[in-house]
């Protein structure tokens, strides 16, 4: 089994455990996680895709708590990943949840990691968790155009283009075309 999950009263989905596939681990971030993510956002080499981040942690722990708030309202959801080591290497976000669909985003990786392929690993699992475990049938993310080599990795799913813009590109992955692309992106792995 992935994971353990129960439902309260409330029909809400709750963790009751880690999540634990492929060799990594993922667990919801947490304040003491503040002075890892801002070091992984405040990285010249990291953070050139992705939006601008305060260097400052006291301001990083009060975007968590407040986070806090909307992962137990379940519209978000924000990882620290830990490789088969127990060594944490990435975050992953899924924000900006609708009814059918989820944004994500927010991945980054620690600098010169050795392993590439817990990056895809993480990738297939997230889009696991919002498509079996959320139940929903899509999820949105953009990319930055010059970020070419997860350009390349995001269109072995098939996503559907929406839109660009000079900056990114704006794709949707159904759940259908996940499945579809699923097993030969685990072949990798």
């Amino acid at each position: 089994m992935m994971r353990k999950i129960i439902l309260d009263t409330t029909k809400n989905l709750k963790m009751k455990s880690l999540i634990k596939k492929y060799g990594i681990t993922l667990r919801y971030v947490e304040e003491k996680d503040a002075e890892f993510i801002v070091g992984l956002r405040t990285n010249e080499s990291r953070s050139r895709f992705i939006s601008s981040t305060s260097s400052d942690i006291e301001n990083q722990i009060k975007w968590i708590k407040e986070y806090k708030e909307r992962e137990s309202n379940q519209e978000e959801f924000y990882f620290i990943a830990y490789d088969h080591e127990g060594e944490p290497y990435a975050t992953y976000r899924l924000y900006n949840r609708t009814k059918d669909s989820i944004e994500i985003g927010s991945y980054l990786s620690k600098p010169d990691y050795p392993n590439p392929l817990n990056s895809i690993k993480l990738d297939v699992l997230m889009k696991e968790f919002v498509f079996e475990d959320l139940k929903l049938d899509k999820l949105v993310f953009e990319v930055r155009k010059n970020n070419r080599s997860v350009v390349k990795y995001h269109k072995l799913y098939n996503p559907l283009l929406e839109k660009e813009d000079e900056m990114n590109y704006y794709f949707t992955q159904h759940k259908t075309s996940f499945e579809d692309a699923k097993g030969k992106i685990k072949k990798l792995f």
